[in-house]
């Protein structure tokens, strides 16, 4: 009676979903909860690249506007400048501090640091925006209107141009808190956190410089 020989089965090795450990020590894709990209991808750096873009084309602008300004003599004018005004320059610099802190708790993996500090830049910003709106508000109780001189013109487009690009900025603290964490990976959410502190920082320092040129430049 002939046999039949039947070839052995082999064991097939399990499939790994998610939790994995890539070459840097890094996870290939637990961070995302087996739903996002996987973390093998490369990082991101478009996100850097298109943020350092933007930051030329807001540069140019602003330097475009300053140099306006000064070709048409719109010297500083005489006014009771509001407190509000140096209270928001300390809420501007404040809050590059935070943003540093969260950017910092968040390679550390410290995910309930990273939220704290990126929840109290975002309420500085806001902080920022609504004593911005005080200070026009006092300022036009205080006679200085936008069709006053100038240098009136020149200060309420400048401070409402740095506002627009801080609305812009709040907006972006808003998306990067508020993102599940199984929606992108921590490469990726690293990439995109850091992208934002740099845009922050960088309308930190712009407000510093619209400050001094605004209302201390002679």
């Amino acid at each position: 009676m002939a046999t039949t020989l039947t070839p052995p089965k082999v064991k097939e090795e399990p499939k790994v979903t998610g939790g994995g450990r890539g070459p840097s020590g890094g996870s290939w894709g637990g961070d995302d909860g087996g739903r996002g990209e996987p973390e093998r991808l490369l990082p991101p750096e478009g996100y850097r690249v298109g943020m350092w873009l933007a930051l030329v084309s807001i540069s140019m602008l602003f330097l475009a506007l300053t140099s306006a300004y000064i070709v048409n003599q719109a010297r500083f004018f005489p006014i009771d400048l509001p407190g509000v005004l140096y209270l928001n320059t300390a809420v501007m610099l404040s809050s590059s501090v935070t943003i540093e802190l969260a950017r910092r708790a968040l390679k550390r993996r410290k995910e309930s640091a990273y939220n704290r500090w990126m929840a109290i830049t975002l309420a500085l910003g806001v902080i920022f925006l609504i004593g911005q709106i005080i200070a026009w508000r006092q300022l036009v109780e205080g006679g200085f209107y936008v069709s006053t001189n100038k240098h009136s013109w020149y200060a309420y487009l400048f401070t409402g141009l740095h506002g627009l690009h801080l609305i812009g900025g709040v907006l972006a603290l808003a998306y990067v808190m508020i993102r599940p964490r199984w929606n992108w990976t921590a490469v990726r959410k690293r990439v995109s956190v850091d992208a934002t502190a740099v845009y922050w920082h960088f309308l930190d320092g712009l407000w510093v410089y619209l400050f001094i040129i605004l209302f201390f430049w002679r």
